[in-house]
């Protein structure tokens, strides 16, 4: 955790002053993150008594560290330059998140794990797309409050230009979207399997499709270009924190004692 905040620090200075030790120092404090994130997912599942059972801390640092996964073999190939920086800051806070769930959630145990692990790895896949889709809206807000007041500096040079964050931003949430819509299905059949009956009325389905229709307002608002870039910037940022208060905060609907 030391290195990944070290690592922020690092590269935010680059960017306020750009030197090239700094930057390599950064980017080996992030590979050094990676690595102890690695380490603690293994070490976690290792001590799982059955697959998939998981807590929502596992899951809040799988996302973090998969951001962080991207990020480093992005940079790598195509210097994405402050892209690295914002995804991080985003990972880094649900890393701190994954530490404050880490003791309230047990492991449960489901059965008919197959058909639930598909559904977790595309619910999981939707969150991370998601949390893509909240980085390039939240360097869109930067960059469009830089060109309002005119502050040509390292901050609006090193950004992709609003267009460019406007594409990425569409793209992330259309994948999230898709993704968390084949989770819901997979997930209610999964219910009727186990408990033999549909979970559209339970508080986390409820909630869960009211963020996927949170998502359909601004892909539709996206599409026929209605309303401000800021302002759907601004929309789709609430559609992911709406996305992470669903997944912390709101229980699962069946909860399952672990196997002895």
């Amino acid at each position: 955790m030391s290195a990944y905040a070290l690592s922020l620090t690092l590269l935010f200075s680059d960017v306020v002053e750009p030197r090239r030790r700094i930057n390599r120092a950064a980017v080996v404090l992030l590979f050094v993150a990676f690595v102890a994130m690695t380490a603690l997912l293994f070490e976690r599942f290792a001590r799982l008594p059955v697959f998939p059972a998981y807590s929502k801390s596992d899951l809040l640092l799988f996302i973090a560290w998969f951001m962080l996964a991207i990020t480093l073999v992005l940079d790598t190939f195509f210097q994405i330059g402050l892209v690295v920086f914002f995804a991080n800051v985003v990972g880094f806070g649900l890393t701190l998140f994954a530490g404050g769930e880490q003791s309230r959630h047990p492991f449960p145990w489901f059965p008919h794990g197959d058909l639930l692990f598909v559904h977790i790895v595309m619910a999981t896949m939707s969150e991370i797309a998601f949390a893509f889709g909240f980085v390039f809206a939240l360097m869109h807000v930067v960059q469009d409050r830089n060109l309002r007041r005119h502050r040509f500096n390292r901050w609006f040079l090193q950004l992709p230009s609003l267009a460019a964050l406007d594409r990425w931003a569409l793209f992330s949430s259309a994948l999230g979207f898709f993704l968390l819509f084949v989770a819901m299905a997979i997930g209610e059949e999964w219910a009727q399997v186990v408990l033999h009956h549909w979970i559209l009325g339970s508080l986390k389905t409820v909630v869960t499709l009211l963020t996927w229709a949170m998502y359909a307002v601004y892909l539709i608002q996206r599409v026929r270009r209605q309303g401000t870039g800021r302002g759907l910037m601004a929309y789709q940022m609430i559609c992911f924190v709406a996305t992470v208060v669903n997944l912390v905060a709101v229980a699962d609907p069946a909860q399952f004692p672990v196997r002895p």
